[in-house]
């Protein structure tokens, strides 16, 4: 009886042991991610102004604009006057560029 009793303890602590570390998990959901294409303009420290043509995912027509460059962006020797495929993603209020890509 005792043996069972113990088995059974072990059983439900093992139980909630998972559950506790389930809960506990912290879910984010993955990052939304875009591509667009333009021509980059000038780079600064950590920014790239790109004059992209019209991403019809986020509503927004041809511009001109700056975007912040994510940290390890990878930037694949693009240069001023270069046309690029970007890939840019949601970050707090606006967004980054995640990758540059020439279009050589």
């Amino acid at each position: 009886m005792r043996a069972l009793f113990l088995s059974a303890l072990l059983g439900a602590s093992v139980s909630f042991t998972s559950f506790a570390v389930q809960a506990n998990e912290v879910t984010t959901p993955a990052a939304q991610r875009w591509q667009g294409h333009g021509v980059v303009q000038a780079f600064s420290a950590q920014s790239v102004t790109l004059e992209h043509d019209a991403i019809p995912e986020l509503k927004w027509p041809a511009m001109t604009m700056p975007f912040t460059l994510s940290s390890g962006a990878a930037l694949n020797g693009a240069k001023p006057g270069d046309r690029v495929t970007f890939i840019l993603e949601r970050s707090g209020d606006g967004f980054q560029i995640v990758s540059l890509t020439p279009q050589r």
